[in-house]
């Protein structure tokens, strides 16, 4: 469980990393200013999600991964005036406490909720039933993914991401 993406889903939900119920409309979102470059992964200010480029989501169901939502998005006048509906707000279900806590430089807020990384070590999960891809229930945010995902993203040039071991990730 190596790599991880720094980019989670803020706070766009009430219950993170759990299943969201019920009808959503397309969300449209128009952006401040325009985007210089329209990579797979969107840092969006004022937009606290996963926003990521369809590509991101038939990527995950082609490794068989589905613990996770999609929701489309519709970007207003991104690109000299014109919309984009290539885009989702992805919801990463489940989240797991794999942090070994005295190996790691982390500051917690308080118990089991992290405020500052410095470095991460995870605790032994070769005996765990983990998905291949999770949020880290200390700091939702963070998206734990394996490296047959970040493998995939690599193999189709997926764009906006960047994969970290854990004791290189900081915060």
């Amino acid at each position: 469980r190596d790599p991880l993406w720094s980019r989670g889903l803020g706070d766009v939900y009430k219950r993170q990393g759990e299943h969201i119920t019920g009808d959503y409309p397309v969300i449209e979102f128009t952006p401040e200013d325009e985007f210089n470059t329209l990579t797979d992964n969107l840092s969006a200010p004022g937009f606290g999600g996963l926003l990521a480029n369809k590509r991101v989501s038939s990527t995950l169901k082609s490794l068989d991964i589905h613990n996770f939502q999609q929701f489309s998005v519709l970007l207003k006048g991104i690109t000299e005036g014109q919309d984009c509906p290539d885009y989702d707000l992805i919801n990463i279900i489940g989240n797991y406490d794999i942090i070994d806590y005295e190996k790691s430089d982390v500051i917690l807020r308080r118990p089991g909720k992290i405020k500052f990384i410095e470095s991460l070590s995870f605790i032994n999960t070769d005996k765990m039933d983990l998905p291949r891809i999770f949020r880290l229930t200390s700091f939702l945010p963070l998206v734990i993914a394996d490296d047959s995902v970040k493998k995939a993203f690599e193999d189709k040039e997926i764009t906006g991401f960047t994969f970290y071991k854990p004791e290189e990730f900081s915060l």
